[in-house]
């Protein structure tokens, strides 16, 4: 069953309903045709508890934005520690294993040069043996020659 608007306001007529006859001649986009009342005590009371209230979220909400840059720049600082801290370690390492390297090598040289006096060594002895055996050798011919 379809409601019309002329049932309706038919309906409104049999009730000497006010309310509905208001409603039923205001245009759709319109408000009420009863104009809202002046502010009496209670209302200003509200008003200045909503004021309040409105002040104190803008307080709030300062203070946790506060909060959040100081957040921010601690773990900015944080950060830039960390990453010092990195670098002076990595720098550290890179030296120590420079220093490694260094080590390494004067070893080498040193047990080479420990080689080369051995070698040296050896190759003196060795040539003054043979001088001896050689001298001996020739001290031997002339005594041979002498004798005959």
């Amino acid at each position: 069953m379809h409601i019309t608007a002329e049932k309706i306001k038919e309906a409104a007529e049999a009730l000497e309903c006010t309310e509905l006859k208001s409603f039923m001649f205001q245009e759709p986009t319109a408000g009420p045709l009863t104009k809202p009342r002046r502010s009496s005590r209670g209302s200003r009371r509200s008003t200045r508890g909503s004021r309040r209230s409105t002040r104190r979220s803008r307080r709030s909400t300062r203070r946790s934005r506060r909060s959040t840059r100081r957040s921010r720049r601690s773990t900015r600082r944080s950060r830039r520690s960390t990453r010092r801290s990195r670098r002076s370690t990595r720098r550290s390492r890179r030296s120590t294993r420079r220093s490694r390297r260094s080590t390494r090598r004067s070893r080498r040289s040193t047990r080479r040069s420990r080689r080369s006096t051995r070698r040296s060594r050896r190759s003196t002895r060795r040539s003054r043996r043979s001088t001896r055996r050689s001298r001996r050798s020739t001290r031997r011919s002339h005594r041979s020659t002498r004798r005959s």
